[in-house]
């Protein structure tokens, strides 16, 4: 679910026709702050490295899409408006079902907020991600 909500919050690399550029490739650092009934303190707060490749940076909603079905979700449709994007999502992980609405705002090709709801039977969590570019290469430095 960690590599979903990234790629959700990087939704805004592309939509149908996919538009490159948006945000680099390479290594991402994401700063993730989550809100909800019954949420354990170590996942309030988290900081998480995730690789985007050059494939991902050209078409991010084809890359989101085949990461969500291996998770048993479907990605609704993307509406963009400029550098603002939203989008919904519904899964189906064991017999709980979840929805999502999610909005990114691309500041700049090295910079991106995201903020998602998600809603599940008896309970909705927030979550506020901010994703900064770091390196242009994933491989650790030696």
């Amino acid at each position: 679910m960690k590599r979903t909500l990234f790629l959700a919050a990087l939704i805004g690399l592309g939509t149908t026709p996919a538009l490159a550029g948006d945000l680099k490739p390479g290594l991402w650092l994401i700063n993730t702050t989550m809100e909800g009934p019954n949420l354990p303190p170590q996942m309030r707060a988290q900081t998480q490295q995730e690789c985007l490749d050059a494939d991902q940076a050209n078409n991010i909603v084809d890359a989101l899409r085949a990461d969500w079905d291996a998770e048993g979700c479907e990605l609704g449709e993307v509406e963009r408006d400029g550098d603002n994007l939203s989008w919904e999502a519904t899964c189906k992980q064991a017999s709980m079902n979840s929805r999502m609405k999610g909005s990114v705002e691309l500041h700049s090709e090295t910079h991106y907020t995201s903020h998602i709801t998600m809603m599940m039977p008896g309970h909705e969590m927030q979550s506020i991600s901010e994703g900064k570019w770091a390196a242009a290469s994933c491989s650790p430095s030696p």
